[in-house]
């Protein structure tokens, strides 16, 4: 068991302490601020389960009525639609862990109050778990960044899901401009430079959200719909270095950031404004989020169990990365218990430890088709998020 010895005084200054263990674990997390309540928001965050008993909630998607209707003095009885319900279930599990101070020698050396630094320090490690886990389940990667179906973590929080068949993007384009789409990472040539992320892919990306199948909802901010893209910063390094008629400068000049009345970067009573964090650019009423937790592989590691990456691309040369874009509910979370604190002493009230834990699990929305007999709930595509994997140059 490993304690938390300090053998030397120590000055830092104290910080005001937030209200509660969980606001400020959202304090830490990068994508907080995407997640909501209701199912408008990029992730949606569902409580049934903070309040009742049972490890699986089931959500529910009202399919939207497809026939055509009546027409003149046509009878309405008797030719009725029937609804659709798709559903899609989400499993919860705990997570937990804690910090324990070696004893009172320990609290005397220094100015260090360790019972508050250790809460503070399982607040961050926390946020990371929830980040990770968004960030693992959107791309459709399994438990603890493995691919889905290994089953080799212990940690089960993320539902794991691969990429559903039109969910899943390949390819880039080079500095002008030029895209080119490829059936899997494999298939890319040794030339990564002409399979980078740049402002075609995202325009190519969005007419895939906009053309699937249910359509991508957009969220909307200030009255207007925007989609959410994540990018890794070396696919930003690419964004900034394409050279073609809509390069970088023409993106600055055409970026209505600061037009946003932005109700989606912002938390009320934080103190300030988050919006313009890691936003780096507005694309075709896309908005480019750059995120440092997004997944890269090198030639021969595994994004999904049916995907390698190509063995011509030589490893540390150049590097898969892999964006997401994303529409309104493209990821739940369900919370069994939320994140809470917890104090014992120990060995005769000598030495102090702090522990969390959480009960809640994360899944990408992808809704199931019970089919007629109401028993067969055949999986149907991601519904809000398309990964895209494009090469990056590294520094």
């Amino acid at each position: 068991m490993a304690r938390t010895t300090l053998l030397s005084a120590n000055a830092l200054t104290q910080e005001h302490w937030p209200q509660t263990f969980f606001e400020y674990m959202l304090e830490n997390m990068q994508l907080s601020k995407f997640m909501g309540v209701g199912s408008d928001s990029v992730i949606q965050i569902d409580k049934t389960l903070s309040k009742a008993a049972g490890d699986k909630i089931t959500l529910e998607l009202d399919m939207p009525l497809e026939e055509v209707g009546g027409y003149d003095d046509s009878d309405i009885e008797g030719n009725e639609e029937a609804m659709s319900f798709y559903n899609m279930p989400i499993t919860i599990h705990e997570r937990s862990h804690g910090v324990r101070s070696n004893g009172k020698m320990t609290d005397k050396r220094t100015a260090i109050d360790i019972m508050r630094k250790a809460t503070m320090a399982l607040g961050r490690w926390s946020a990371a778990q929830l980040d990770n886990d968004l960030l693992w389940a959107l791309s459709g990667l399994g438990n603890q960044g493995t691919y889905v179906g290994e089953g080799t973590s212990t940690i089960e929080t993320v539902n794991e899901c691969a990429p559903s068949a039109n969910r899943i993007w390949h390819g880039g384009q080079t500095n002008a401009g030029v895209v080119t789409e490829v059936d899997t990472c494999s298939a890319i040539s040794s030339n990564g430079s002409n399979y980078q992320f740049g402002s075609q892919v995202i325009s190519v990306l969005k007419r895939k959200a906009q053309l699937a199948r249910p359509k991508f909802r957009p969220v909307w901010i200030g009255g207007k719909a925007y989609l959410i893209a994540l990018i890794h910063p070396l696919q930003t390094k690419s964004l900034r270095a394409e050279t073609g008629a809509n390069g970088w400068n023409q993106i600055q000049q055409n970026a209505d950031i600061r037009g946003l009345q932005n109700k989606l970067f912002t938390r009320e009573g934080e103190g300030r404004d988050r919006m313009f964090d890691g936003i780096v650019a507005i694309i075709d009423d896309v908005i480019i989020y750059e995120y440092d937790r997004i997944e890269t592989r090198v030639a021969g590691e595994v994004f999904d169990s049916g995907d390698t990456l190509d063995a011509h691309i030589a490893p540390g040369t150049y590097r898969m990365a892999r964006g997401l874009l994303l529409g309104a509910q493209a990821g739940v979370v369900a919370w069994g218990q939320m994140w809470k604190r917890y104090t014992e002493n120990f060995d005769y009230n000598r030495k102090p430890g702090v522990a969390t834990d959480a009960i809640y699990g994360v899944r990408k929305s992808q809704f199931r088709d019970p089919g007629a007999n109401q028993s067969t709930n055949t999986a149907q595509e991601d519904y809000a998020t398309i990964a895209f994997d494009t090469v990056v140059v590294e520094d």
